[in-house]
């Protein structure tokens, strides 16, 4: 009921007479609108999901029904706002599946954990618009026979069980005599994902569960004492009969393995590469068919003929994919490359999405797939919001046939594992540069400026290409950087330590203690980082020093590192930096003096070092690329501190001469 309260909190009353009421709960966070006068109901609006937009999903029988926040949603087809049609759970869920029972009831499993987390699974029946009954849960118990808390970690412990408890007077309460016998372990249903297929089938690890009935009021029946033992651990296809298993969490180079559930024969792989999120900080560009930082199927689907059963794969580097139960590679959806990502100007009913990412292009954790009864595919997708995506012209998708049959000889064999050790190969072993003495003139040209010097090239992707340069002389440090970028030299940065992560910066990072460890982790005495962009339209260098004798402190916060302090943080005065842009790119060359870096060069000297480029987002107010001339450990852009943080052994040798 959109006119009542519920556990109101915070209060105000704006310029216009209406009072404003947040409510202090999470299913759903909720803020109201009211006539300050009268009383009236005014509005209501809606906070944003779990981080990554955890818990979505869509439902097969009408697409514009969504859960997520612990509640449904109904999406108005027209405008494509979204009413808050009831609570499901009050206390909320981190990971949900629609499915429709072979009884042909509508069925929400949910799960209160994710990821690597252990908690209760329930399963909701709808009953119709907003009205939800609680029918089964999967529980977890200690040997005492007491619940396990949410955050263990289901790792298995000493005695340890597997409960089901299915309501079956109708009553939705949990008695004593309505649960099953316990199994021994702790049979995980939800990990990053829900483990369960559009039938209520369930999966944990190698265990296969098809429902075994239902009680008289609809709650479905597992047999955990009888699971189907399969070859691998994985997500199940649509019909049951095969399960696609994942790479290897954080390897970078794993194999999507699809095997037969009853004979354990391989029916074919496919690479999954820099596997999670993890993984993901040391993927490449994309490359068409290339599945990079997957956190493995996030949904089985049917489709109609000619695709069938497909799984549906979520990652972490902005984009999703579709493999077929035969072993095709459908397709990609979103766009991962954020130099070409553009949101469409409004959230309304038919806009294109096909140039966005699944939500800001990482850590985007929430994620799934429903066929509707239209045949069609639905994604539930998104960063801070639940996104409802319909996709379009898979009813295009023609099967071949009429071809030769394809012959693989031995000696293809041979060819095929040549090419593969060629691509595998990702030791690149230490760049080097020789730093020539010279006192460039600055016009904007680097080869010019720069003539005789080493021009350092490196790219990450499309229209991300980049030339470096670098001189020295008694006084100064020179530095040049080429780039090409769509949005050239735009950065939202409101203070000078926030530039490294507000769009588009130049960069340079300099050991200049020679006696310093190569191979050292962290920052050391005598590193530095130089960073310079456009702090709000004033061209800006600051140096950052995780170690200095000189302190000039600031501590830096994200999500995940609380408190990183740097030693030293300075804008630097007397930086002489010289923009110039033009309409694929920027140039930007700078002379930092000497006595600011705190080192003396001289013929010979060998430091470690390393020059690259941030690529901010379209809208120039957020770093969304990190390409360097020597580092390859640069994928992170969705946390603050971890894109701060230098690491000296991945820099390359600085030699002067």
């Amino acid at each position: 009921d959109a006119t009542g309260l519920r556990d109101p909190r915070g209060i105000a009353v704006d310029g216009r007479g209406q009072l404003w009421v947040t409510e202090e709960h999470g299913a759903p966070k909720r803020i109201s609108v009211w006539n300050a006068k009268t009383g009236a109901f005014v509005k209501e609006l809606f906070g944003p999901t779990s981080y990554g937009a955890l818990g979505g999903s869509i439902s097969p029988k009408d697409p514009l029904t969504m859960a997520g926040l612990g509640c449904e949603w109904k999406i108005d087809g027209a405008s494509g706002r979204a009413t808050c049609v009831g609570v499901i759970d009050d206390e909320g869920f981190q990971n949900s599946r629609f499915a429709i029972g072979a009884n042909g009831r509508e069925y929400l499993v949910t799960a209160a954990n994710w990821a690597f987390d252990l908690g209760p699974a329930k399963v909701y029946e709808r009953t119709a618009p907003g009205v939800w009954k609680l029918r089964t849960m999967i529980v977890y118990r200690d040997k005492d026979g007491k619940d396990l808390d949410l955050g263990h970690a289901a790792k298995g412990e000493d005695g340890a069980t597997t409960r089901i408890w299915a309501d079956r007077n109708d009553d939705g309460k949990v008695d004593a005599d309505e649960f099953l016998a316990p199994v021994p372990g702790l049979l995980k249903v939800s990990g990053w994902y829900m483990n369960i297929t559009p039938d209520l089938t369930l999966y944990a690890g190698k265990d296969q569960f098809r429902t075994s009935g239902f009680t008289a009021c609809g709650a479905p029946l597992w047999d955990l004492a009888k699971p189907i033992v399969m070859p691998a651990g994985g997500l199940g296809s649509g019909d049951g009969k095969l399960v696609l298993a994942p790479g290897e969490y954080g390897v970078a180079h794993g194999r999507f393995r699809c095997l037969d559930i009853a004979t354990g024969a391989q029916r074919w792989w496919y690479p999954d590469t820099f596997v999670g999120v993890h993984g993901s900080h040391n993927a490449p560009p994309e490359e068409v068919g290339m599945i990079r930082g997957s956190y493995g199927p996030c949904s089985a689907v049917t489709l109609p003929a000619p695709i069938g059963d497909a799984w549906v794969i979520a990652t972490n580097v902005g984009e999703w994919h579709i493999l077929t139960a035969q072993g095709f590679y459908l397709g990609r959806l979103f766009e991962p490359d954020q130099t070409k990502v553009a949101f469409p100007a409004q959230a309304v009913p038919g806009a294109r999405l096909d140039a966005a990412p699944c939500g800001m292009g990482g850590e985007d954790f929430g994620g799934s797939a429903t066929v509707g009864a239209d045949g069609r595919l639905y994604l539930a997708a998104g960063k801070t919001g639940f996104w409802n995506v319909r996709v379009e012209h898979l009813d295009q998708v023609k099967l071949i046939t009429g071809s030769a049959p394809l012959v693989i000889a031995p000696a293809d064999l041979v060819l095929a594992q040549g090419f593969k050790e060629q691509a595998m190969q990702t030791v690149v072993g230490v760049q080097r540069v020789t730093v020539r003495k010279a006192t460039p003139t600055f016009t904007g040209d680097i080869a010019k400026d720069f003539a005789g010097a080493q021009l350092l090239s490196y790219e990450k992707g499309d229209n991300t290409r980049v030339r470096s340069a670098i001189a020295w002389d008694d006084a100064a440090l020179h530095l040049a950087w080429e780039v090409q970028d769509r949005t050239p030299w735009s950065n939202g940065a409101r203070s000078a330590d926030a530039l490294y992560w507000g769009g588009d910066t130049v960069d340079f990072q300099l050991g200049t203690d020679a006696a310093a460890p190569a191979g050292r982790g962290e920052a050391a005495l005598g590193d530095l980082r130089l960073s310079i962009g456009a702090l709000a339209g004033a061209d800006t260098a600051v140096v950052f020093r995780k170690v200095a004798t000189e302190k000039h402190p600031k501590t830096f916060t994200s999500g995940v590192v609380k408190d990183y302090a740097m030693d030293s943080v300075v804008v630097l005065a007397d930086a002489k930096i010289t923009v110039t842009k033009r309409g694929d790119g920027y140039t930007v060359e700078a002379t930092i003096p000497l006595a600011a870096l705190g080192f003396t060069p001289r013929a010979g000297l060998k430091l470690r070092g390393d020059v690259g480029v941030t690529f901010g987002d379209q809208s120039g107010t957020r770093t969304r690329l990190r390409s360097y001339w020597s580092s390859q450990h640069t994928g992170i852009v969705d946390d603050v501190v971890y894109e701060l943080m230098m690491e000296p052994k991945f820099w390359g040798e600085v030699e002067f001469e």
